[in-house]
């Protein structure tokens, strides 16, 4: 699922893009979902985690997905570092897609949602969002709902078209 530097999908006809999937774990579900992601993007979608990853090269990515689970209705620490980090000359280029893992409890949507703050923070940046999604898991750590993972694939597909 993790494709070299060199791998590319097509967005649009005639056009070769590269995508990257970044993600921060802390039981392991958001780094399942992150994988299922770039597979349905397909073309070899690069997959990477926060940290391991310099948020001021992007070589050509075209598409860049984070995925960070909710902590207090927040990304990551990490996450939200990472998007800091990203110069706003480059996020001008970026299109972008966010996503998080969520527990299915009403008292959660009080908090809010880290994909829809990851979405606001690239925005302010410039990037050019295609959309956010939130993935459930069922207790705080895991494991994921029933048909997750299927369903993030099939987002990672809706991605890679236009």
């Amino acid at each position: 699922m993790a494709g070299s530097a060199g791998d590319f999908f097509s967005l649009e006809k005639g056009k070769t893009m590269k995508a990257l999937v970044v993600f921060d774990s802390t039981w392991g579900n958001t780094e399942k979902i992150a994988h299922a992601v770039a597979s349905g993007i397909g073309g070899g979608a690069r997959v990477l985690r926060v940290g391991s990853v310099d948020a001021a090269r992007f070589d050509g990515i075209d598409l860049l997905v984070l995925g960070s689970p909710i902590l207090g209705g927040r990304p990551s620490p990490s996450m939200h570092g990472y998007i800091d980090s990203i110069p706003e000359a480059a996020a001008r280029r970026l299109q972008v897609a966010t996503f998080d893992t969520r527990l299915m409890m009403r008292f959660a949507r009080i908090f809010g949602y880290a994909a829809v703050r990851m979405a606001d923070q690239l925005k302010e940046k410039g990037c050019a969002l295609r959309s956010t999604e939130g993935f459930f898991v069922k207790g705080r750590s895991g494991p994921l709902a029933d048909g997750e993972l299927a369903r993030a694939t099939e987002w990672g597909s809706t991605l890679s078209m236009t």
